[in-house]
């Protein structure tokens, strides 16, 4: 999956960062090193540019089907600008909303880095995301671990709510699912042993730890619904030390709150999103990137 030139003249390279339905949202890389949004719908595949009026990059993450079209969150950052700031647009309306934590989120520092992940909702939604105080240039959305707080935001209160995991050092959310009353969300922390990957129920107070077996580093980058609350699809990355620093990526089945047996996607690769069996991310050959999207087998 690519970006074309006939849409994104100048267009370096791309790679998908979240799917729901045939919706695909992916990050464009221009000539001058800016990002802006590309939204491929895979059923008509056509490609639509998405860029945050004023700003010199736009990333778009998770997005949601909502009634009058999709939703989609992610971040932006301003000319001369080293931080990003969370947004959300919404199709229906065609209008770009920042969202941003208060200042005091990241007490005892000042937050001014925020990147919003996925979000869930119709209408009224909730979206997940990461939130520090930093000086000096970000470590980025596709960095980890990273310092800093994960949040819940629910837009029909425009509150925000701390997430951490207990005891962690840092936490991620990336992904998001809901059930009715239960909220799921998908993230990694990192303790003093190790980073690993979670879902973690914030009605239901469950928690699921995951370990890929022999890897130092787990991260769940994405999650979708299975069959009602506590069944899900996850898909994540891990890093082990037969594999270096490359990623390789996996799909793991998450039934009433138990991790199943996990599938491997490949080595030097990501997975980025997930959307009931079909996956998207990147490849990495030889330092060269690229964009996929593939569907699993099974129910």
């Amino acid at each position: 999956m690519s970006a074309p030139e006939s849409v994104f003249a100048t267009a370096t390279r791309s790679f998908p960062t979240g799917i729901v339905g045939t919706v695909v949202t992916n990050s464009v890389v221009l000539a001058s090193g800016a990002t802006i949004g590309g939204m491929y719908d895979t059923k008509t595949m056509v490609w639509t540019p998405l860029q945050m009026p004023a700003t010199y990059s736009t990333a778009p993450y998770g997005p949601a089907i909502t009634t009058t079209g999709y939703r989609v969150v992610g971040s932006y950052q301003l000319a001369g600008a080293q931080n990003n700031h969370g947004f959300v647009y919404d199709s229906g309306t065609n209008a770009f909303t920042t969202i941003d934590p208060p200042a005091t989120f990241c007490a005892p520092g000042s937050c001014n880095e925020t990147i919003a992940h996925s979000n869930y909702g119709a209408t009224s939604f909730k979206a997940v995301g990461n939130c520090d105080a930093i000086s000096g240039s970000a470590p980025g959305p596709g960095v980890y671990p990273a310092t800093g707080h994960a949040f819940l935001y629910d837009s029909a209160t425009k509150s925000f709510t701390k997430i951490d995991m207990a005891h962690a050092l840092s936490t991620t959310a990336y992904g998001i699912w809901m059930d009715g009353s239960e909220v799921a969300v998908a993230g990694g922390f990192t303790d003093a042993a190790t980073t690993h990957a979670y879902v973690r129920g914030l009605t239901s107070g469950t928690i699921v730890k995951y370990d890929y077996p022999g890897a130092v580093v787990t991260h769940f980058e994405g999650i979708t619904g299975a069959g009602g609350a506590g069944n899900y699809n996850v898909i994540g990355d891990f890093v082990s030390p037969s594999t270096g620093a490359s990623p390789t990526g996996f799909f793991l089945p998450i039934r009433s709150w138990l991790a199943g047996t996990p599938i491997l996607l490949g080595s030097g690769l990501s997975a980025n999103s997930v959307f009931q069996r079909t996956v998207v991310g990147i490849t990495i050959d030889g330092g060269t990137t690229a964009g996929y999207i593939t569907s699993l087998p099974g129910a």
